[in-house]
């Protein structure tokens, strides 16, 4: 197997723990500072947290293989949900499904959009890759926060 293949691979299952690990802090950010977000849930994971300064630092290839686990994961959900009625809840995941009807992106948009965040912003470069996606691309689309929680602004 390829190297790039394995770092793909990689990339997908840290992927899949990030976004279940932030999916249950999203609103803890919002009382409390990011970097103090981020090393709770690095001590939970036991890895990094993909941030703005690890962001910069990707290939595109790794930044793509990132979009696509993440998708990947929230695809799964969304399926599950589906199919098992009793599993349906407003999750991180179901808002993602729903913004992402309103506007879709290919990988490459969302790469970009992540890039020019970090870029507009450098001040905020330890937002997770994770947060600039909910406040740039799903919260502006949907209607209510994460178990129908009022969305602040």
């Amino acid at each position: 197997m390829k190297t790039g293949s394995v770092m793909k691979a990689c990339l997908a299952i840290v992927c899949f723990w990030l976004v279940i690990c932030w999916s249950f802090s999203v609103f803890a950010a919002e009382t409390r500072g990011e970097k103090a977000v981020n090393k709770e849930l690095e001590k939970d994971v036991g890895i990094p947290i993909l941030d703005g300064d690890l962001w910069q630092k990707m290939t595109h290839d790794d930044k793509i293989a990132f979009v696509w686990g993440f998708w990947t994961v929230v695809s799964i959900e969304h399926y599950m949900m589906e199919k098992y009625p009793q599993l349906k809840v407003e999750n991180f995941s179901a808002k993602v499904i729903e913004a992402s009807h309103k506007t879709p992106k290919t990988a490459n948009e969302v790469v970009a959009l992540i890039d020019a965040y970090y870029q507009a912003n450098p001040d905020e470069i330890e937002k997770p890759v994770v947060g600039v996606l909910w406040e740039e691309m799903f919260k502006p689309n949907i209607k209510t926060g994460v178990a129908g929680r009022p969305l602040k602004p």
